[in-house]
This record gives structure tokens, C-alpha cells and sequence, in this order.
């Protein structure tokens, strides 16, 4: 059974398809057969993987499907078993193509920028996928927050310290590792391939694939069932 990664938040902007491109250009790049289910009508990692291929810079390693709604996604989940990761890019707004996602995901990953707004709208967001597992008698899928486009200026400023104490108090569990805003990111979703297809010899390109790989070892993490002495504590 392959890993189901979810790249979920209904707010435009938070940067889903760039956590969503990251991750399955990390699974690749250590040997995993990763594919992306695009999941949202926008189409922007279609747009990525297309303009990659059209450079002549085909994501090694990565496939795309696309899953526009609800059948179509269900259909592909159930045909990409072959598959050792699926990351799924989630639509910008809130539905059943997100709630089909999560409820299926090993990991929902939530990329939030350091603003309380996008915050309350992450915490909605598992309010409301919770009410959803429970009507549907299933667990809560595990869920990380993240933040995305970080700033080296954000480090002990007042309007971080106020989102991570509101999602401490709504008992949301947050990355210790953050996806920091890089030019080199950026270049990448534009189509130019994954991190690891971009040269190595810019010290921005090292230090943006240190810090990805940094973000999906935590969540590789995260997304493993917790053992038995872990559920018992």
C-alpha cells in the first residue's frame, strides 16, 4: 500500500503545490515511485510537471494524474497502488474532493503562513475534517501544520509567537521544521523539475534542498502510526 500524503488548505496562497512538488521530489530522489494527484481545477501541478516536460527537465521520478472531483479522485486512488508515495494537491477551497483526500491521507499536511488569519483558517479546516471522520466512524487522519514561505525575519517577532501559542491552544500540532520563503522554490514550481534537477553549484540551490529534505524527514515522521507505547502514554 503506497503512503498517502494530503496537501490540504482551502485558503489560495498558502503554497499547496510547492509543499506538494517538495515532497514527491524528496520521495523520488531517495528511489520512491512518487506520483502527484492534482486534485485541484486550477491545475498548477499539471502546469509544473507540463512545463518541466516541455524544457526538456521531466520530474525524475514523479508522475502527475489528474483528479479534477470527487470520482475522478477515488478512481485514482484506487488504481496508483503500484505506487510507493501519493501526494495529493488539494483544491483552494473546501469540499468533498479535500474531505475524500484527508480521510484517505496517512499525513495531512496543512502549510500555513505566520499570520493569524491563515492560521484560524488551518484550525477551521481540522474542525471541520474531524466532524467529518466522525460521521464517517473513521479516525482522524494525522495532520501536521506547517510553515510555509517562512522568514528568518518572523524568529521571535510578536505575530509568530501569537499564532503559535492560538495553535498550542487548540491543541494543533505544528513542523519544528519550516518551509522558508527561497527564490529557488519558487523557480521550481515554474517548471524547471524537481530540486534535485536544478544546478547544484548555486549555494541557494543547496540550501533549499537541506531545508526540504529537513521538512519531509519530519514528516516522513509524523505520517508513521504511532506505536504502542505512544498510544498508551
Amino acid at each position: 500500500m503506497p503512503s498517502v500524503f494530503a496537501v490540504a488548505n482551502p485558503k489560495g496562497g498558502s503554497g499547496k503545490t510547492t509543499v506538494a512538488i517538495i515532497l514527491a521530489g524528496e520521495f523520488a530522489k531517495h528511489g520512491y515511485a512518487a506520483v502527484i494527484v492534482d486534485a485541484d481545477p486550477q491545475g498548477s501541478s499539471y502546469q509544473w510537471h507540463a512545463s518541466s516536460v516541455a524544457r526538456g527537465l521531466s520530474p525524475a521520478g514523479v508522475d502527475l494524474v489528474r483528479a479534477p472531483d470527487e470520482g475522478a479522485l477515488v478512481q485514482a486512488l484506487e488504481r496508483l497502488g503500484g505506487y510507493d508515495v501519493i501526494v495529493i494537491d488539494t483544491p483552494g477551497y473546501y469540499g468533498g474532493v479535500l474531505v475524500q483526500s484527508a480521510l484517505r491521507a496517512d499525513l495531512v499536511v496543512l502549510p500555513c503562513k505566520v499570520h493569524t488569519f491563515d492560521a484560524s483558517q488551518v484550525v477551521r479546516t481540522i474542525r471541520n475534517l474531524e466532524q467529518h471522520a466522525a460521521a464517517a466512524q473513521l479516525p482522524m487522519s494525522q495532520h501536521r501544520v506547517l510553515f510555509n514561505e517562512y522568514d528568518s525575519l518572523d524568529r521571535n517577532t510578536r505575530p509568530l509567537r501569537e499564532v503559535v501559542a492560538y495553535l498550542d491552544a487548540e491543541r494543533v500540532q505544528v513542523c519544528s521544521n519550516a518551509l522558508y520563503r527561497r527564490v529557488t522554490f519558487r523557480t521550481m514550481t515554474s517548471g524547471f523539475g524537481t530540486l534535485y534537477q536544478m544546478p547544484d553549484k548555486d549555494e541557494s540551490v543547496r540550501k533549499a534542498r537541506y531545508n526540504a529534505d529537513q521538512v519531509v524527514r519530519e514528516l516522513l515522521a509524523a505520517s508513521q502510526p504511532a506505536s504502542d507505547d505512544e498510544t498508551a502514554a
